[in-house]
């Protein structure tokens, strides 16, 4: 992906042509439960939390919900495994 100049998840990638499929209301909540299971381990702050959550719940693409969360590892795949079942084709899309 192209460096946009931004800190790890302050890009949005709106701005960036071909920035993946239109992301659907159940990937933004599945990305929001990833963000506050991430908080909730102390991986992010609370000013982060509530900046990237802010901007998951605008994305458009799955190319701006998987930029908020492209510095934090893996989670186990209990919270991950809805978006895998419903949209396997776009992950793999977006994950090379």
């Amino acid at each position: 992906m192209e460096d946009l100049g931004n800190a790890p998840g302050e890009g949005t990638g709106r701005d960036v042509p071909g920035s993946g499929p239109r992301a659907s209301d159940a990937e933004r909540d599945t990305f929001c439960a990833i963000l506050q299971r991430h908080f909730a381990d102390g991986r992010l702050s609370e000013e982060e939390l509530s900046q990237r959550l802010d901007t998951a719940m605008h994305a458009r693409s799955l190319g701006e919900l998987y930029a908020l969360v492209s510095d934090l590892p893996d989670l186990p795949i209990e919270i991950t495994s809805t978006l895998r079942r419903s949209r396997s084709h776009k992950l793999r899309w977006w994950r090379r």
